[in-house]
């Protein structure tokens, strides 16, 4: 097996996911709305699961409202604040987790007119796209900065402002071992949110990197 992104990052981390409950979506089956990569048919199919009471006209309102909150310039606080909404209507069941659905797919791409990137793997709960995976090949220390340097840049995009909103985390890994007191760290597994358009990036304990759900 060759020594890249996809053998000693990607594969592993896919496979690791998989083992977890979360079901692959193959590239020729990304069928999404192209505006914030929310996946239609499983984000209907969920939310009807989660809330019974809701008619399918509900749902698909439903569905629209969360599209137009993606449009804020609000850094995303408005949809922050339905997706964590634990009383009425629930775009996650943190009551019963497992009542929720879990995909990962690769190569998705996000894309606004000219503008567009595709992260190595995302990650959806209930088809909403709310996790992305950026792999680099190991013992390759400015692979690691040139891809937050490019998320950085990315993100302060307006092009890719909808992405920005319903992002709630983001993963990188090399899958290396920490440097220890490495203040500005490029070896191992790190997490960042988006905030005013730059990253902030924390330590992930290692063996911690891919247990999602993250709720």
């Amino acid at each position: 097996m060759k020594f890249n992104e996809d053998s000693r990052v990607k594969i592993p981390a896919l496979l690791h996911l998989a083992r977890l409950g979360y079901t692959y979506i193959s590239r020729s089956k990304q069928f999404r709305l192209e505006e914030n990569n929310i996946f239609s048919d499983i984000f209907k199919e969920s939310i009807s699961n989660i809330n019974p009471e809701l008619s399918s006209g509900e749902v698909t309102k439903l569905l629209e409202d969360v599209s137009f909150k993606l449009k804020n310039d609000d850094l995303g606080r408005d949809f922050f604040k339905q997706l964590t909404n634990t009383s009425g209507i629930k775009l996650i069941d943190f009551d019963d987790f497992e009542n929720n659905s879990f995909h990962i797919t690769t190569e998705l791409t996000y894309k606004n007119g000219e503008e567009e990137f595709r992260p190595d793997i995302t990650v959806l709960i209930n088809g909403m796209p709310l996790v992305f995976i950026e792999v680099k090949k190991p013992n390759n220390k400015q692979g690691v900065i040139d891809e937050r340097n490019r998320i950085n840049r990315r993100f302060t995009n307006a092009a890719f402002k909808t992405f920005t909103n319903i992002t709630q985390l983001m993963i990188f890994s090399n899958n290396m071992e920490y440097e220890d007191g490495v203040i500005d760290p490029v070896y191992g597994a790190f997490y960042a949110t988006s905030a005013n358009g730059n990253l902030h990036f924390n330590y992930l304990e290692k063996k911690k990197i891919l247990i999602l759900p993250i709720y």
